[in-house]
């Protein structure tokens, strides 16, 4: 057989690949979609896996799949997949959040720092800044992290926009996060920092129970109160 009558069936052979791969990957959307309606993460996850394997260049699949190994504690993954979109300009906020905390669960403070910084800056969100104290506690840089959290609360005295502003924190009754006034949850740190690192218990008790009358649904405080009690009545 001549090459000249080769060409035909390459060309048969390339065509039928292409659609095969086309198949797949409409095949691998329909389930993604379909794990979507199912709020299925497992399955999305595959999905998603499948579809980048087969379409490297549509970002906005590796942003979702960024999305879901962090939430998920995959932090290392998740990372991979957002500073690829990161590098192309097209991550947003919520995507630039994730990849700050992602960063601090890993100990790259300096990285998280960075990227909190930058939103600080450009949202004006106070969240990012009760965040940088989160980071300096995580830290051990006590005189940073007295530095930030005076400067909270003195702000949510002034300024009734940073008073309103929320923040989650771990919720050990209900599970979870809930959403804490940044007063009081900067009350709390600060109460948690003098037990945890200074053995103040006074001071401790002090800020905890300042910070749950500030926001009296506020768990964790509640939480560390009981179990300091606990801790306490055990040593009698």
């Amino acid at each position: 057989m001549s090459k000249k009558s080769l060409l035909p069936f390459l060309f048969a052979f390339i065509m039928l690949g292409c659609n095969q791969n086309k198949n797949q990957l409409t095949n691998a959307k329909n389930l993604y979609e379909q794990a979507l309606l199912n709020n299925d993460a497992s399955t999305a996850k595959l999905a998603l896996n499948q579809i980048i394997l087969l379409d490297t260049l549509d970002l906005k699949y590796q942003d979702s799949l960024s999305r879901i190994y962090m939430k998920s504690g995959n932090f290392k993954a998740g990372l991979k997949y957002a500073e690829i979109v990161y590098a192309s300009g097209k991550a947003d906020g919520q995507l630039k959040e994730n990849m700050a905390l992602a960063y601090q669960q890993m100990g790259e403070t300096e990285i998280a720092e960075e990227f909190i910084n930058n939103l600080l800056v450009t949202t004006n969100n106070y969240k990012y800044l009760f965040q940088k104290i989160v980071i300096q506690y995580e830290n051990g840089n006590q005189p940073l992290f007295d530095s930030l959290s005076n400067e909270v609360l003195e702000l949510s005295d002034q300024d009734s926009l940073v008073a309103q502003t929320m923040v989650p924190m771990p919720g050990p009754v209900s599970g979870g996060n809930q959403l804490v006034p940044i007063k009081a949850a900067t009350l709390f740190l600060i109460g948690n920092n003098a037990l945890e690192r200074k053995q103040d218990v006074s001071t401790a008790v002090r800020y905890l129970q300042k910070s749950i009358e500030e926001f009296e649904q506020f768990e964790m405080p509640r939480y560390v109160l009981m179990e300091l009690e606990k801790m306490m009545t055990g040593r009698r």
